[in-house]
């Protein structure tokens, strides 16, 4: 039977909405499976066939649409916690589509329902020396389950990165890196579906897929899903690239692993002024000495700071920490 304004409420219709349809509160509150599940408890209870749905039940419904709805930034249109007992339970016709626009928009979260850490476990690193081809941190992320990533991915956190130069010597090279680093690839987040870019410009690669690209998949490679080229015509070959894998235990809901690996690379790939030297003189066949105010160019020098930091769902909208403690390692660094 359709569900339509100026019905009375019945069993199915509510408990379609509560926990049995494709999308439906439960999923989105509760354990879920893969990229479903916030990890709440406080399931919204179900009606036997042909029972009765009770207001406190119905109340406790639209109170819950109403709780996720604002843990997503959205509003409900509908009323909650309005209807006594003994009341007549009547279709509200917006709530089906509203259900289904809440499950669509299960990865987001407000500003207000996040917070943020920076520099988790104190694994920042300042690069010092000078550097012509690369520079790359690489860090894993530990989430304390499969589960727990799961939660943190699904109701909007996010792991979040970014390069800075600074105390560089003044060449056209350092420049094009400083803007570089302020542009799309300046800042890199890995959400649940989507990974962020900041600044201006016009990313090279962005999976958009984030946590829940098909292509990452437990105990699998490195999948880049963010790289951005210079755009100097010297200096295209340069780039920002961000590689991410998963391990650990899947566990028993379809997760990934409780471990993610984050390569963030700067390299520098660009043939430029280096200068190797040359004849002394048309009839001398000796090279002269290599010119350091030629190669020089060809290096960066300076404090490139490589910044890391995430984004958790905190306890605003939210009626437990799922989560738990989120540890960041420093795996593997390098500057050449």
């Amino acid at each position: 039977m359709a569900y339509q304004t100026g019905d009375t409420i019945l069993d199915d219709h509510y408990n379609g909405f509560a926990n049995t349809s494709g999308a439906n509160l439960n999923k989105i509150w509760g354990v879920g499976d893969a990229g479903h599940g916030w990890g709440q408890g406080n399931a919204i209870s179900t009606v036997s066939a042909g029972g009765t749905v009770q207001a406190t039940q119905w109340n406790t419904l639209l109170d819950r649409a109403k709780v996720i709805a604002d843990h997503e930034g959205g509003t409900m249109s509908t009323d909650s916690g309005s209807l006594a007992a003994g009341d007549v339970i009547v279709a509200i016709d917006t709530l089906t589509s509203e259900i289904t626009t809440l499950n669509n928009n299960r990865y987001n979260a407000a500003a207000s329902k996040l917070t943020a850490a920076t520099n988790p476990n104190s694994v920042n690193r300042t690069f010092t020396g000078s550097w012509r081809t690369s520079t790359i941190q690489e860090v894993t992320v530990t989430f304390a389950s499969s589960d727990a990533a799961r939660y943190f991915f699904n109701a909007g956190g996010r792991i979040t990165h970014s390069w800075s130069l600074s105390g560089n010597t003044a060449n056209d090279k350092s420049a094009e890196w400083v803007d570089l680093f302020g542009t799309l690839a300046g800042t890199f987040f890995l959400a649940g579906v989507t990974d962020g870019l900041g600044g201006s410009g016009t990313q090279a690669v962005e999976l958009n897929d984030g946590y829940w690209n098909d292509d990452l998949t437990n105990g699998g490679n490195y999948v880049v899903v963010q790289k951005q080229n210079a755009d100097a015509s010297a200096y295209t070959a340069n780039f920002c690239q961000w590689e991410v894998k998963l391990s650990g235990t899947a566990g028993d809901n379809n997760g990934k692993g409780e471990v993610v690996h984050i390569k963030a690379t700067a390299s520098d790939a660009a043939v430029d002024s280096s200068d190797e030297g040359a004849a002394a003189d048309p009839d001398d066949s000796s090279p002269d000495e290599e010119e350091d105010s030629q190669t020089l160019l060809d290096t960066v020098d300076g404090n490139l700071v490589s910044a890391w930091g995430y984004n958790k769902p905190n306890l605003n909208s939210l009626e437990q920490d799922a989560i738990g403690t989120i540890t960041f390692a420093e795996a593997a660094q390098s500057q050449a």
